[in-house]
């Protein structure tokens, strides 16, 4: 049985209104195989209606009259008919009958609480699932039709969304600029036909491609990307899913310049977006800046007021040499967007600029959208947060915004979230909010004490209730009235692994979020007896320490570790053992060999110099492979010896 909250049943069958398929339903379909267009939405927006009071939603819309029955799924692999007399218990229905025929060119379908739970295995509360969409489509002699996928309107703002047509590539944080040779981040998003943002019911698998002229590698992680560690050729949007983050490695060079950066559809049946994607490629030595808006949630709530950090930044993504001082005048898009000093948002700290003192990176305001009397059709807006830098030397990309402007004030969920990947020994923020039925962060309405956990001991997951990472946490408490909080968490781990951060409270149903972890070895340390000494026609042990900013990091796994003559050696002079007498395999320059953990802090390993070595001295360069990554180290060992 699948478990999905009101949240997801609502937002699944949500959006204001549906745009199906483009093609014509006058058009005969012939053998070639082409399919009839998919349903189209005509009824009020499901999620318009309240799941959660009246336990039904009506969904009427429009189909081609050479189909037979119209089939709902919310997995795209599971489709059933809604039942011709639908179970009305525990609404005010009464009797009424389903019309799931397209015979008539149209149907209307009553979906009940009753009948989720029943016939597609639903119940309707508020646990968080992994369904994201819901399907429709209606069943012909000669095949289905296409399918209408309507997707969580979190993802969306409420425009017409149809089914997925294409894969989009934006630049992210900050938008439409990025640093030379740094490591940027791009999203990949699923659209429909008209731009809007939706996801698919299959895999899609794509890879992104540099400007012209230009060389990039692409990743995974931002640790991976940091380390040139596995550059990937291609990347998978898994089934279900809306978007992707990736890594760009940027290329050097043309600097202050417009790149174009695109995306190639390989698998899913998506079209690439035909224009190319804008970044202008700065000099992260040179003096220009950027603006990021952090700590803010992704959706406002209208008429509460949020805490928003605005911080500057270089291309390097670091705050410092901020020696001058700035203002941000902002222009919001939308005037009913108000900005204010005062952590409640009372009128007298009205403000529309932000001010920066020397040396100061960071400034803290406060949001709120602010409706008055208007009354809205729709349930959410978009908002872009223009403004302006007294400092001509700072970019001024927009923020965008999204309003909440439902009538759902009562808590129906918890939530947090913070970064998929955190670096070993980092302590790394994650905010937690409570939420209403559209999981758009409210004030709690009563304290609320929250318990986390890993589900990997590997991972060394480990949670904190400060930014330094310092005061262990057993429990968040998040008082009312309170809209967003923090919890810090840190790892521990000797390997690259991955885990389930589960938060629980008392009366809500958990929330889990995955995070990897990425071991990152920054440096290292070769032992020798006699210190950093080779003897000629011996068996020299080496002890290999690895280490990042935090410390030594455990030798919990083996490793594949390859060296390399950097000077004075011939072919043959140098071999590599496992093992104290140097009898077992010998590995050649630049052949990997496992080296197991020697104890919890070191692996060893064995090197062999030629007694007809005529050096004084030998450098060597080792890299290596492994459950972390390992850094290029480098070995200068004197030679003894006849």
């Amino acid at each position: 049985m699948v478990n999905v909250t009101c949240k997801p049943l609502l937002f699944l069958i949500a959006a204001t209104t549906f745009l199906a398929g483009c093609e014509d339903p006058a058009v005969s379909v012939s053998t070639l195989g082409r399919k009839l267009a998919a349903p189209v939405l005509t009824s009020s927006s499901p999620f318009d209606q309240d799941m959660d009071t009246q336990n039904y939603v009506e969904i009427t819309g429009t189909c081609d009259p050479r189909v037979g029955p119209v089939v709902i799924s919310f997995d795209d692999i599971n489709y059933h008919s809604a039942p011709t007399s639908p179970d009305t218990s525990n609404t005010t229905l009464g009797s009424v009958t389903n019309d799931n025929d397209c015979s008539d060119g149209k149907f209307d379908i009553y979906v009940t609480a009753a009948d989720l739970l029943s016939i597609w295995g639903i119940t309707v509360n508020s646990d968080s699932s992994s369904v994201d969409n819901i399907y429709i489509k209606g069943s012909t002699f000669f095949g289905d039709t296409r399918t209408l996928t309507i997707p969580d309107p979190k993802k969306g703002s409420g425009e017409n969304v149809g089914s997925a047509a294409k894969l989009a590539l934006r630049k992210i944080f900050p938008k439409d600029f990025g640093g030379a040779g740094q490591c940027e981040m791009f999203t990949v998003f699923v659209t429909d036909a008209n731009g809007n943002e939706t996801s698919t019911g299959t895999a899609a698998t794509f890879s992104v491609n540099p400007p012209a002229g230009t060389s990039i590698s692409t990743y995974k992680s931002i640790a991976d990307c940091s380390s040139s560690y596995s550059p990937q050729t291609s990347f998978t949007i898994a089934a279900n899913k809306s978007q992707l983050q990736i890594y760009v490695k940027m290329p050097t060079t043309p600097i202050d310049t417009v790149l174009g950066f695109t995306v190639t559809s390989l698998s899913g049946g998506l079209t690439a977006a035909t224009a190319a994607t804008p970044v202008t490629l700065r000099d992260p030595a040179s003096s220009h800046r950027f603006i990021s808006m952090t700590d803010a949630p992704g959706t406002l709530y209208k008429n509460v007021c949020y805490p928003i950090t605005m911080q500057r930044l270089d291309y390097n993504k670091t705050s410092g040499s901020m020696t001058d001082s700035i203002s941000l005048t902002l222009a919001p898009s939308d005037a009913k967007l108000l900005f204010y000093t005062a952590d409640d948002c009372n009128s007298s700290s009205k403000t529309s600029s932000v001010f920066f003192a020397s040396y100061v990176s960071q400034s803290k305001i406060y949001v709120r959208y602010e409706p008055g009397n208007t009354t809205s059709t729709t349930n959410f807006t978009k908002v872009e947060v223009n403004y302006t830098v007294s400092d001509a030397n700072y970019d001024n990309p927009s923020f965008p915004v999204r309003v909440d402007l439902s009538n759902k004030t009562t808590i129906a969920n918890v939530d947090f979230w913070g970064p998929t990947t955190v670096s070993r020994s980092y302590c790394s923020p994650y905010t937690v909010v409570t939420a209403n039925g559209n999981w758009t962060p409210v004030p709690a309405d009563k304290d609320y004490t929250f318990n986390f956990s890993s589900s990997s001991t590997v991972a060394g997951l480990e949670f904190y209730s400060d930014s330094n990472c310092t005061n262990a946490l057993s429990n968040l408490v998040v008082t009312q009235g309170a809209v967003m909080s923090k919890v810090y968490v840190k790892s521990s781990a000797g390997q690259n692994s991955t885990s389930v951060i589960t938060m629980t409270a008392t009366g809500m149903n958990p929330v889990s979020r995955e995070v990897s972890v990425s071991v990152v070895a920054t440096g290292f340390g070769f032992e020798t007896a006699p210190s950093y000494t080779l003897a000629k026609g011996s068996c020299n042990y080496v002890m290999l320490t690895l280490n990042d900013y935090a410390g030594i990091i455990p030798a919990l796994n083996p490793i594949n570790l390859a060296f390399s003559n950097s000077s004075g050696a011939a072919a043959g002079d140098v071999t590599l053992y496992t093992d104290s007498s140097c009898s077992s395999t010998a590995f050649a320059e630049n052949v990997y060999a496992p080296i197991a953990p020697y104890n919890s802090n070191q692996y060893k390993f064995y090197i062999k110099l030629s007694s007809s070595y005529s050096g004084s001295s030998l450098s060597l360069i080792f890299n290596g492979t492994g459950l972390l990554t390992l850094p290029i180290m480098y070995g200068n060992f004197s030679v003894t010896g006849p």
